[in-house]
């Protein structure tokens, strides 16, 4: 009888530990060290139609490394080898997750303003973004909060970001970045969203403290899909007028049965700047116009294939622009042109 006991005590024992050994091998299989690596590759061919001068282009060539480093910690580095021509270090910050849907992010990292300028290179509609870009598109050092609402499509996200260039670590920083975005992903395909950025490039002292307002409204049915967004620029102190600017694309896509690509898509936007600066100041103390006003119309087709986390495209876009003021402007190669070109992501 002594015997069965000791027997039964240790089956129950080894029971146990072979369940507490399944528990955390589970947990370590859910938890991978290993490094997800993924890239993007934008190659295209232009043709100016302007003045009919051509060239290669190599917009991008990214490599970016995700992983865990325990449950609640995990990081994200990102590098272009090849942003137009350029070495960028894009991301490289840590993840803290506390509790569950809070993300908690310090390095550096996309400042979270407008949607064209957060969306992955490989999900661009068009071989080139959209002219509310030239507003949005920020990367900074810094820190961030990003939160979901459990059981919801509510997502909000903010930070304070240094005011200098992303590349540049070492400057102190008298006048920070500060932004903010929230968006809402609704059941029947809309999704609204809205941002807000305040910022003096530079830091204070080269430019003027610069105030941005962003919405945005996506809508998906089917095949089709339609995405507007306007932003609106202020520079304090009425160191420039205010500037405006938007955007608004369709795009349909069919099923089709190849070997090569599985969906056919048809696009077309039009897009718009107002004159606007880059909010730093010029030798005289004063803001410039960087950007002057122009509309654009581009149109496009896009072949297609995704499987899994792999996709491939082949794009062809026509884009026109028109100027707001052409007296004494020097006509751009850019002004009228046709890209053709391949999206590859792995």
């Amino acid at each position: 009888m002594k015997t069965f006991r000791i027997l039964a005590l240790a089956l129950a024992l080894s029971v146990t530990a072979g369940a507490a050994c399944a528990a955390e091998d589970a947990e370590e299989q859910k938890l991978s060290f290993i490094p997800t690596v993924s890239g993007t590759l934008r190659a295209f061919y232009r043709q100016s139609i302007t003045d009919g001068t051509g060239r290669f282009q190599v917009a991008n060539a990214r490599l970016s490394a995700a992983g865990d480093v325990m449950p609640w910690l995990d990081y994200y580095m990102q590098v272009d080898f090849c942003d137009n021509g350029k070495i960028k270090i894009l991301d490289a910050f840590a993840g803290f997750k506390p509790v569950r849907g809070l993300k908690l992010m310090l390095g550096q990292m996309r400042v979270p303003f407008s949607v064209e300028a957060t969306r992955a290179p490989w999900k661009y509609y068009f071989a080139d973004p959209s002219l509310t870009n030239n507003f949005g598109n920020l990367r900074s050092v810094g820190f961030k909060a990003g939160y979901s609402v459990p059981g919801t499509g509510l997502y909000a996200e903010g930070g304070v970001f240094n005011a200098t260039d992303m590349i540049d670590h070492y400057n102190w920083n008298s006048a920070m970045t500060y932004s903010v975005k929230t968006s809402y992903t609704t059941p029947w395909g809309l999704r609204p969203e809205i941002a807000f950025m305040s910022r003096v490039p530079g830091g204070a002292g080269a430019g003027v403290r610069v105030n941005q307002v962003d919405a945005a409204l996506s809508w998906s049915c089917g095949r089709f899909f339609a995405e507007a967004e306007y932003i609106y620029r202020h520079y304090t102190g009425g160191a420039h007028k205010p500037s405006h600017a938007y955007d608004f694309f369709v795009d349909y896509g069919l099923p089709v049965r190849s070997r090569i690509v599985d969906k056919v898509s048809f696009q077309a936007r039009l897009d718009g700047i107002t004159d606007a600066s880059s909010g730093m100041k010029d030798g005289s103390g004063k803001l410039p116009t960087t950007i002057a006003a122009h509309k654009r119309l581009t149109g496009g087709v896009t072949a297609s294939r995704l499987v899994g986390p792999l996709f491939c495209a082949f794009k062809l876009n026509y884009e026109h622009c028109f100027y707001d003021k052409t007296e004494g402007r020097i006509a751009a190669a850019s002004d009228s042109q046709l890209v053709a070109g391949m999206v590859v992501k792995f």
